[in-house]
Parts: structure tokens; sequence; C-alpha cells
């Protein structure tokens, strides 16, 4: 066992973890709060941008690395060539260049990681880097990629697109597969996905279900009702959310089935209602549709999405396709909304219809499940409580903090009067 005064962890990924806005950032920041408890932190990103930030509170050490211009001509020419190698991919290869791998080495040699988690499989190239050093890595696998890939692109027909995606998947599948057989232990969202990867990849490291989570207390304001909403959304009463990064192909899928099909329904029903699209990144189809219907409000990247919890009424969550587990969800329930979701956006949750949220999976349900919380308050305000519970005891912070007692085999952190603090562990 690792003496948890001396642990010290770095962490790889190609999202800038704060703030933490989006379902990757929000992951990062929960785990890097979490080892934080434990040791020092450091951070090693690499993007083709560089942040505005320059400081990431209570990490130690944090190194950014902008790879689009630090690659060469001639590593922008191998991207180009990804399909010769049974282990490049066009989406690992995007956030990897020589230089940054440089600098990471550099890093460790500085830092001295005990342990290295792996955010995502994209971080894949880094691999060799680490495996230099005497560190104990971790592959922090949010989805299992490949059986996302597969997800989106099931419905290809035409043929040279199907070569194509069939040459990606193979090698995505081939480079998810040497993570995580050469990673020391694999941490899941949910229980479905370490079934999928043993199904998919056979003997691999040790699977550790380390869920999404969130700072409960950091939604108080709005579960309380002391947090206002933004202006011209005071009336909260019709008001449907959707949370999300709007470019990410099932939450895109799932706004415009919310934009095309379900709140046409519930404005016959209800013609004063409102669907709140938030968050970064959205389709020309989704600004087009908010210019064209004012009740459409569609916000593109916000600094903080607790206004707009605050505004809404009911979160919908119609996607179809995806894995691992919401982030948006979990928001919610912090947040007192109630939730209709359909199964696969409930996937991966220890959350029962009809005590937590609603489960719905055609447009006539979802809209049926929003008409039933807007004509009854009561249960709007049984799930929502419910489901306040359930995150509390299963998603917070301190739950996930047990989590990776168990993952990591050192003693525990616990909780007092809000706050970490150092107990006796039982682990041995």
């Amino acid at each position: 066992m690792v003496n948890n005064s001396s642990l010290r962890t770095l962490f790889i990924t190609k999202e800038v973890p704060y703030p933490p806005i989006g379902g990757v950032s929000l992951r990062n920041w929960q785990n890097i709060n979490i080892m934080m408890k434990y040791g020092p932190v450091a951070i090693f990103s690499a993007s083709n941008w560089t942040p505005k930030e320059t400081y990431l509170p209570g990490v130690e050490l944090w190194h950014h690395s902008n790879v689009e211009i630090q690659r060469s001509g001639w590593e922008n020419l191998e991207r180009r060539l990804w399909w010769l190698h049974p282990r490049r991919h066009p989406d690992a290869d995007w956030s990897y260049s020589s230089t940054a791998a440089r600098e990471l080495d550099e890093l460790i040699a500085k830092f001295k990681p005990d342990l290295v988690v792996f955010v995502e499989v994209w971080l894949y190239p880094y691999l060799r880097i680490v495996q230099r050093h005497k560190c104990r890595i971790i592959f922090d696998n949010l989805n299992v990629e490949a059986s996302l890939f597969q997800q989106k692109y099931a419905s290809v027909q035409d043929i040279k697109s199907k070569i194509k995606v069939k040459i990606q998947l193979d090698h995505l599948k081939s480079i998810e597969r040497d993570l995580s057989q050469k990673a020391d232990d694999i941490w899941v969202c949910s229980d479905n996905d370490a079934n999928l990867i043993k199904e998919l990849y056979g003997q691999v490291a040790p699977t550790h279900l380390v869920p999404n989570g969130i700072n409960v207390a950091h939604y108080d304001g709005v579960h309380s009702g002391k947090l206002s909403p933004p202006s011209g959304l005071e009336d909260k009463s019709r008001n449907l959310l959707f949370l999300g990064q709007m470019s990410y192909l099932p939450n895109t899928v799932a706004a415009e089935l919310l934009i095309n099909k379900i709140y046409p329904k519930l404005r016959e029903i209800y013609p004063d209602c409102r669907l709140l699209l938030v968050g970064r990144n959205p389709t020309p189809l989704m600004l087009d549709a908010a210019k064209k219907d004012a009740q459409i409000i569609v916000t593109g990247s916000v600094p903080d999405v607790r206004p707009y919890l605050a505004a809404a009424s009911v979160m919908v969550v119609p996607l179809i396709q995806g894995g691992g587990t919401r982030l948006k969800i979990l928001e919610a329930f912090a947040a007192g909304c109630p939730v209709v979701s359909t199964a696969k956006g409930a996937e991966g949750l220890n959350a029962k219809d009809g005590e937590h949220l609603l489960i719905k999976d055609s447009i006539e349900e979802l809209v049926a499940g929003v008409c039933q919380i807007w004509s009854d308050p009561a249960l709007g305000e049984k799930l929502a409580g419910c489901g306040y519970e359930l995150v509390q005891e299963e998603y917070s912070w301190e739950a996930v903090a047990g989590r990776v007692e168990e993952a990591v085999k050192v003693p525990l952190p616990s909780v007092s009067n809000g706050r970490f603090s150092r107990i006796k562990s039982s682990v041995n």
C-alpha cells in the first residue's frame, strides 16, 4: 500500500479540466480533487489550442502543450498516413506531437509521480513515454470508445465511407485493447462499461468502478431556490432543459429530436413552453431554430450552468446513443430538477423509473412524461427529492472517494463539515 502522505498523481488529458464545463472536465476535476487528498497532483494537457487559464486551484504542477503549433511538417504528413499503422488513429494523433512527448518526459522526471492517469484512450500515443518511468498506470476509460464508435456509424451505407469506418474501428480497437492490457488498472464509469471491456478485449487489467460524480454542495443555491435564473427566464413553470456539448454526436442527435419532435408536440399542449439548449458548439440547425422561434433558447458556451438549472422545471435527456454515465442527470438531481430520460440516457446510473426519474423511450412517451410532471407538481417534487438523495448517497465526490479508495488502496479522506479531512483507514 502506498503511504497517502507521499502519493503523487499525474493526470494526462486532452481537456483542460478547469473550469469544469462539460462531462469530461467535470469527471476530471472530480478525480483530481479526490486525488489531491492523497498527495500532490500534477496535470499534463495536450490539445490544438492554448487555454486562457494559467492556474488550476490546488494543482502543484500544470503543463499544457499546444500540439498544433508544435508539429513539424513531417509529423503533419504522418498524421495523414495514420491508416498505414495499426495503432494509429486520427483522434489519438490529434493531441500528440513529439515535442509534447519530450515535455511530458521532462515533467515526469521532475514531478516523479507514483500514479499516472490516462484520461481517455486518445492519450494512448504517450504510453511509451510513461512506460520509461516507474509509475503505476491507470487508464480512466470514460467511454468504451470502440463501442461508442460502432453506435455512431452503424448506419453508414456508402461503400467508401464504410471502408474508412471499418479501418478506423479496427485501429481504435487495437489501441484501446493495448492500453487496457498494459495499464495496471482501469477505471470505468459503470458496471456496464466494465463488462463491455472484458467482452471486447478479454483479459485486461483489473477494472474498478469509479462513477461519475459531482460536488453536490456546488448546486446548493439552485436546490434551495436562492440562485436566480437568467434574466427573462424567471417564470420556470414550462422551461425544458437539455445540457451538453452540442457538437458531440449523441447530444446533437438528442437536441435535434427535441427541436424537431418533442418540443413541437409540447407546444401544442403548452403554448407557453420554452426549450433551453445549454452548452458549447451548437450546430447550425440549432442556431437556425432559435432564430425562427423565440421560445427556443440556444446559449452556446456559458460560464456557469447553474442559473439555467434554476430556470428549468424539467430536464429532458432523449439520448439514443452514447456510453459512460450522464453527468447532466446528476447535475439535475443535485439541483432538485426532475428528469425525464430514455433508458440509454439513464444507462449506468442506479436510478429507478418512477422513483428517481421517469424513463421513456419513444417520442410520444417522452412528451407524456414531461406532461405528467407539468400537470402533477407532487410527482415532480417526489422525483426531485429522491433524485437528490440518490446523488448524495452514491454520486457525490464524498461517495466516489470511497470507490477511489478501493481502486488505489490508500487511506480514505472523509468529510467533516463539508470538507475532506484525514482519518484512519481499515484498508490493508
